[in-house]
């Protein structure tokens, strides 16, 4: 039985997770060969139908096509680029707010100074503590530096979110206003 627990072992050490980085690599790559795929594809029904060509994409408009084609959608993501949507909450009662997905992230750039059962606690490049509430999955290190866009945790329906700077509260707005 030992040596059944020793191979699965060595299976899980050569399996390669699916990390952000692998995944930027997946993606552009998946992405890539679609476009290929439809511009072959293209190319060939224009090929068939030598009339489209001439009717719908006469030379220089083809061209401009393919130049905006190959200098955006094949270079649409870097490789640093953080993969997210803009940060946006919504108020609700008292110190709770809700995001447009079930994802906790920084509003700005700075570093996890604690970490509690299901709170968080970051001062940010200004130095405003913010605390982070009522979250599960937390997914920061103490000391972790974040930027802003990167996930600190999810939620399940709210969380409690509270700014405190030079020793008192502020309000989010006040917070996004600095």
């Amino acid at each position: 039985m030992s040596e059944i627990d020793e191979a699965k072992k060595r299976i899980e050490k050569r399996r390669k997770p699916l990390n952000d980085h692998n995944f930027k690599k997946l993606y552009n790559s998946m992405i890539r060969l679609m476009v290929m795929m439809i511009v072959v594809l293209g190319s060939l029904i224009v090929l068939k139908n030598p009339e489209l060509e001439k009717n719908i994409f006469n030379g220089a408009h083809l061209q401009k096509v393919i130049t905006y084609l190959s200098q955006t959608v094949l270079d649409f993501l870097p490789e640093d680029m953080q993969v997210s949507q803009d940060v946006s909450y919504t108020k609700l009662k008292g110190n709770y707010y809700q995001g447009n997905s079930n994802q906790v992230v920084a509003l700005k750039l700075g570093k996890i100074t604690r970490i509690n059962k299901d709170q968080v606690k970051m001062i940010d490049e200004k130095g405003v503590e913010i605390t982070f509430s009522s979250l599960k999955d937390i997914q920061v290190k103490e000391k972790q530096e974040v930027k802003q866009g990167d996930v600190i945790a999810t939620y399940q329906q709210k969380f409690r979110m509270t700014f405190r700077y030079l020793g008192k509260n502020i309000t989010y707005q006040e917070y996004l206003g600095m």
